[in-house]
């Protein structure tokens, strides 16, 4: 092996002076001719890719390799004196030293440890309350007045907004304010984000509700059983555990950095359970517009037989009130869509309906004239709940299904637009630590009266467009909310409840993304059939049972893909030393007796059969390929004799991959007489095919830095073969013929080997079509 640390080191110059030469051509015969580091470099690069270096792929020093023996042994046998006569060969450094050196638990504990003893006073104080981190740097002069005024818009917005939330939960009103005080203030201090906009939403709320009616359901909990006074004190009290359980979950998985978790939902999944779930949102608050009570339903048909059931007592003065409110609304949000102008009417749209209706209670009665209001609000600022959520603890193991929903839905809700608006605002987002932050927010919620909240995307809309830069804006909005609970309780008793319905409404039906779905439609099949199923699970089945089939089924497809890699021959690009898939590149070129092949992705249990039978039948195609072609051109059969495997693209192998790559190994090298060769395989891989054996049994000369590497390698022993069976052909027939005329006979088609001189074959059959494929075709 060539040291690259021999050759001349004078060709990587730290500074390049311009240099004068002498050329043809000029007028006084000399010219100045400038040599650029770069110019130099890829003179070096064109010169140096010609030397014909050879490397080897680098293994396991054998020091690192008495370690990784020594697992085995006691501590007390670690530590013999034998291990002290190490020569100096063996302590070299190479990548295997510095990765997987020591157990993964011990490497955890190290780097968690390394972590904590080398953080300063103030790298703590931004982890543990990240609002000194913007705080400290925060412009005052530049920056307060739009804070303020963002906040106050988000104020005017969420009051409205989370009295109507409240009502779809099945809680009194106050539970939407209480819930928009404490949490906000929490999340602004210990929130990563700063322009989210935490607080009660839609998609929570529903969930809340349709998960503690089934929860109270099973245990026979109802209003006519138990009255409705009872039944509500009962319903309150779950409302505050689950808050409290969120919370918790949240912050345990912020500990345990697990943000990565919403990763595996697909957004055709959400895109659907998000549609059909705002759909059974708003149908929910139809009972407020149109006059008369609906029992509520989970499913889409449930709903709509419970609507037609009742609809003689269709009350047609709610109807106009709500259905001129949500006009209103949407016509507002469309204005601001469309005149920037005019963005300020997308905040003010809940507060102008609100005021209109409070001033039509106070001046027409609106009560008694058979539309219902609001009525009685608590004054005052919310007392500690804690005692009444931990008071009873044995109904919390009932709330798994509830709380684990709104934690998944929660979260991918929030973090979706927390990052949108860190890329924005040019800062880095820590999923965990959003999960820190909703956890605290979710926690003080229930503690102070209050329910599940998240980052709302409307409100964070509104926040960021009304110039928000920090999390100020966020204290200033939790600071109004207060001022409403203790000055302004009495105004919004006279809200007509037909109002905060249409304020619900209108704020589902952008969630509806029937645009999606035309774009999943029109540019991949598969997706749109995921997100039907998504979409129509939730519709009819229900929220709950939507979001398991939505999890699901991307659980399903993260399995599918990893159990059905995508895999591909290879060839080399005429003129270069790439090697390319042959269905992607036609042109690339083929040589006889070799089959090149790729796995991209990791081989674990999961998919190596299917890896193994693509290998096989890669290997099955060639061997068709080579008969038919031996037929045409009359030729001898040129078998496969090597077949190289490319493992840049593997990032990992367990055992299960080891396993079939010894029994691919032991099938090909006795019964087909076919040699495996690897390439370029990462430290990681490396590791484990030393430890298994399967380095030496495939052979470390078989194992390769490059494909370039290993098929000049398997072309020149194939001509050496060829070379010596001709050789022998000569003797044999000189000694036949007695001395006459010489007559070579054929090579036998069962030698395996190339022509003296190899001749590429192109690839430009229509039979290479095939030779890429993913399991099942996802893209129609």
């Amino acid at each position: 092996m060539t040291d690259p640390k021999n050759d001349d080191q004078s060709a990587f110059p730290d500074k390049i002076t311009p240099s004068s030469s002498t050329t043809a051509g000029s007028d006084d015969g000399e010219t100045n001719s400038i040599i650029t580091r770069h110019r130099a470099n890829l003179d070096r690069i064109n010169s140096d890719s010609n030397m014909g270096r050879s490397y080897k792929v680098p293994e396991p020093s054998p020091a690192t390799l008495r370690r990784w023996n020594s697992r085995k042994l006691s501590i007390t046998a670690r530590g013999n004196h034998h291990n002290d006569n190490v020569v100096a060969s063996e302590n070299v450094q190479t990548p295997y030293d510095q990765e997987d050196s020591r157990g993964a638990g011990e490497r955890w504990a190290n780097n968690l440890k390394a972590s904590c003893l080398h953080r300063t006073p103030r790298q703590w104080l931004h982890t543990m309350l990240p609002m000194t981190k913007w705080l400290g740097t925060y412009k005052w002069k530049e920056y307060l007045q739009t804070d303020v005024m963002a906040g106050l818009t988000v104020g005017v917005m969420i009051v409205p907004q989370s009295m109507s939330y409240a009502k779809l939960a099945g809680l009194p009103v106050q539970f939407g304010l209480y819930s928009s005080l404490v949490p906000i203030y929490a999340y602004a201090f210990f929130g990563s984000s700063r322009q989210l906009a935490v607080g009660p939403v839609a998609m929570v709320s529903l969930l809340l509700s349709t998960g503690l009616t089934m929860v109270l359901d099973n245990e026979g909990i109802t209003k006519e059983g138990v009255g409705e006074e009872e039944y509500t004190a009962i319903y309150a009290t779950l409302a505050l555990q689950t808050s409290v359980l969120v919370g918790l979950c949240y912050i345990v998985m912020g500990l345990l950095r697990l943000g990565f978790v919403t990763l595996f939902l697909s957004h055709a999944v959400v895109s659907g359970f998000t549609s059909a779930a705002a759909i059974i949102i708003g149908l929910s608050q139809v009972k407020y517009i149109f006059g008369y009570d609906i029992p509520n339903d989970k499913s889409l048909h449930g709903i709509l037989k419970n609507i037609f059931s009742n609809i003689g007592q269709f009350n047609w003065k709610t109807f106009l009130l709500g259905t001129s409110c949500t006009m209103a609304l949407v016509g507002l949000k469309k204005l601001a869509a469309r005149y920037p102008r005019m963005k300020w009417a997308r905040a003010a749209g809940p507060l102008l309906v609100t005021v209109i209706s409070i001033v039509l209670q106070a001046t027409v009665d609106l009560e008694a004239r058979g539309i219902p209001i609001v009525k009685h609000i608590p004054a005052g600022l919310p007392k500690f709940t804690g005692t009444i959520a931990f008071e009873e603890t044995s109904t919390m193991g009932k709330l798994t299904v509830v709380v684990m929903s709104i934690v998944i839905v929660g979260f991918m809700e929030s973090i979706a637009i927390a990052k949108k608006l860190a890329q924005v605002h040019g800062y880095e987002l820590d999923s965990s630590m959003e999960l820190m932050g909703l956890g605290m927010a979710n926690l003080t919620s229930g503690l102070f009266g209050g329910y599940p909240v998240t980052g709302s995307f409307s409100r964070s809309a509104v926040n960021n467009s009304s110039g928000a830069h920090s999390g100020l804006s966020a204290v200033v909005t939790a600071t109004m909310v207060a001022i409403t609970l203790l000055c302004l309780t009495s105004v919004f008793e006279l809200l007509a409840l037909a109002t905060l319905a249409s304020i619900v409404i209108s704020g589902v039906i952008s969630l509806v993304d029937y645009s999606e779905a035309i774009y999943l439609w029109r540019v991949h099949k598969f997706d749109f059939s995921v997100w039907m199923v998504a979409f129509i699970g939730t519709l009819f089945l229900g929220v709950e049972e939507g979001l398991g089939i939505s999890v699901g089924i991307s659980l399903l497809l993260v399995i599918f893909e990893s159990a059905y890699p995508h895999t591909a021959t290879l060839g080399r690009l005429p003129g270069t030393h790439q090697y390319r898939n042959v269905k992607q590149y036609p042109e690339a070129e083929w040589y006889d007796g070799i089959l090149l092949v790729r796995v991209d992705a990791p081989i674990y249990f999961a998919n190596t059969q299917h890896i193994q039978e693509k290998i096989r039948k890669y290997y099955q195609r060639a061997e068709d390929r080579a008969q038919a072609r031996s037929v045409h051109d009359q030729d001898e059969i040129q078998r496969i004799k090597y077949i190289i495997w490319e493992l840049n693209p593997v990032s990992h192998i367990d055992t299960s991959g080891l396993h079939t790559m010894q029994e691919m190994n032991s099938t090909f090298k006795k019964e087909m007489d076919v040699q495996l060769c690897l390439t370029n395989p990462n430290p990681r891989v490396m590791r484990r095919l030393v430890q298994s054996g399967l380095a030496d049994e495939i052979g470390r000369d078989h194992i390769f830095v490059s494909l370039h590497n290993a098929v000049q390698y398997c072309l020149d022993n194939m001509d050496s073969v060829e070379m010596e069976k001709h050789a022998s052909r000569v003797s044999l027939s000189k000694m036949g013929s007695g001395g006459n005329e010489l007559q070579l006979l054929p090579l036998s088609a069962s030698a395996g080997v190339l022509p003296t001189s190899p001749i590429a074959e192109v690839n430009n059959e229509s039979s290479c079509t095939d030779d890429e494929e993913v399991g099942l075709n996802l893209n129609d």
